[in-house]
């Protein structure tokens, strides 16, 4: 359960929700049963995610998730070793987004008719400072 709610996973979910609740409403620039429906789903994994975490504070008082913070769930800085896997992880985020973030302006530039891929720009970058963040989060797993 822990993993779960500490995982990237979950927040690459939150972050698709969003970017595909506001697509949708770009898109379609009007409220449908679709929107509508996507909207009540994205909703009923919120209040689940919350729910579980609460649930996880309640019986691990030692190990307790804070619900509101500003640092990321994913961080779980216990000792030297956890600390080491960290400071890797985003050194490698860090150097993903090096590359990423202009190479992300040059195709919002170029392709500036889709009025859809600043949005997808965005998601694909969260996407993949999830994945490499988790990538090498894993190896303590394991």
């Amino acid at each position: 359960m822990e993993r779960f709610l500490r995982s990237p996973f979950t927040m690459s979910v939150f972050l698709i929700g969003l970017a595909v609740i506001y697509s949708m409403s770009i898109v379609l620039e009007q409220r449908n049963y679709m929107t509508t429906m996507i909207f009540i789903a994205y909703a009923i994994f919120v209040i689940i995610y919350f729910g579980t975490m609460v649930y996880f504070n309640r019986k691990y008082p030692d190990r307790k998730i804070r619900i509101l913070t500003f640092i990321p769930y994913e961080l779980k800085e216990e000792d030297e070793g956890h600390q080491y896997i960290t400071y890797r992880a985003c050194r490698k985020v860090y150097i993903y987004y090096y590359f990423a973030i202009p190479a992300a302006i040059v195709a919002v530039t170029l392709f500036r008719d889709v009025e859809l891929l600043p949005v997808i720009a965005l998601t694909v970058l969260g996407i993949g400072q999830y994945f490499i963040f988790w990538s090498e989060v894993k190896k303590l797993y394991e």
